[in-house]
């Protein structure tokens, strides 16, 4: 997530566990708690954009980091707070700490990025896909919660309150995932596609507006879903790429990487510069090979692979930004869908296969 919700719940989360004790100092503490774990960012900027992938969302955001570090941060605070006189218990400081930067990667386990939770034992990914990682209702109600307490310092109750609201808040947005995935499932079925890895991804700065993407043996069919006011999919397909180019991608260090980094959620594309292996959790539309993550394979004359590089960042098409998001996640009918063309599936005639 942002660094400002990051920050707001660790701070309602400290306060909610020691304001009693420390008062709006648990708040302070909590929101640089919660916040600490992406400075991974400073050392993550060394390498190439395939070393900056593995080491973001790594052993700062493992659930060991908190309980080992949280400790000492404590202690560290309460003796500086004794030295200047204060009476915070020591047990209060080290709660408040350790809890909030457990915080931040329960959060970022939310977003489809991916958080390797358990490091330094697995670097395994783990990812709900619940939210977006900028969701300006559910830091709004946090940022209230402190503010309220802040101002208030009588009403400790506020941030427990946001926190509550804001924790009912993720539940409804992992439930819309689950949602549009059984939806997705149900209309692949009544359109007789049988069998299908079905997944929902979240977009931006809303939970109801889902990207939905079905795969088959021989295609990728990507679509939109609003769980606002739920509407029948319109499907674009694409066929899936199985040669000696992905195999060549596959075996490198950088495709290696980097499908272990979009959680084996990778789209191939064959184009006139090479191979675009694209991350299909991060697309802005309904063409799989549009990503916010991808790769470009360079082959010679003879068809080896010369390199792998990092195709960029693919910013936000205007829609997002002029108030198109805003329509389709809310839209008034299912007209426009309805009266779509459904799509053919590659699946009735003969295509390659992506192992």
């Amino acid at each position: 997530m942002d660094p400002v919700s990051q920050a707001a719940l660790g701070a309602v989360v400290a306060h909610a566990a020691a304001g009693r004790t420390l008062g709006v100092r648990a708040l302070a503490v909590g929101a640089a708690a919660g916040a600490m774990p992406d400075l991974d960012v400073l050392w993550s900027v060394s390498g190439d954009a395939f070393d900056q992938m593995r080491m973001h969302r790594g052993i700062t955001h493992s659930l060991f980091f908190g309980p080992v570090l949280g400790p000492l941060l404590g202690y560290l605070a309460w003796r500086f707070e004794r030295r200047r006189g204060g009476t915070g218990r020591l047990r209060a400081w080290v709660l408040a700490l350790t809890l909030a930067l457990v915080t931040h990667p329960l959060l970022d386990l939310t977003t489809p990025y991916g958080t390797q939770l358990l490091l330094p034992f697995s670097d395994a990914r783990f990812a709900i896909w619940a939210m977006s990682i900028i969701d300006p209702v559910y830091m709004i109600v946090l940022l209230a919660g402190i503010v309220v307490a802040w101002r208030r310092p009588r009403w400790r109750a506020a941030p427990a309150a946001a926190l509550g609201v804001s924790t009912m808040y993720l539940g409804y947005a992992w439930y819309l995932n689950e949602g549009a995935e059984d939806a997705a499932r149900a209309q692949l079925r009544a359109e007789g596609v049988a069998h299908a890895e079905v997944a929902a991804f979240p977009t931006f700065l809303q939970v109801h507006y889902r990207r939905v993407v079905a795969r088959t043996d021989t295609e990728v069919l990507t679509g939109f879903v609003s769980m606002w006011r739920p509407c029948p999919i319109v499907w674009s397909a694409a066929p899936r790429l199985a040669d000696a180019s992905v195999a060549a991608w596959r075996a490198s260090r950088e495709g290696r990487i980097f499908e272990w980094f979009a959680m084996g959620w990778v789209h191939h594309v064959p184009t006139d510069r090479g191979l675009v292996s694209a991350d299909l959790r991060y697309g802005f539309s309904t063409d799989p090979s549009l990503s916010a993550f991808s790769t470009l394979a360079e082959f010679d004359a003879a068809g080896e692979l010369v390199r792998v590089t990092d195709a960029g960042r693919r910013a936000p098409p205007d829609f997002v930004t002029r108030g198109g998001l805003l329509a389709s996640a809310y839209p008034a009918s299912c007209q426009a869908v309805s009266s779509a063309t459904p799509v053919q599936h590659t699946a009735a005639r003969p295509a390659a296969t992506e192992a």
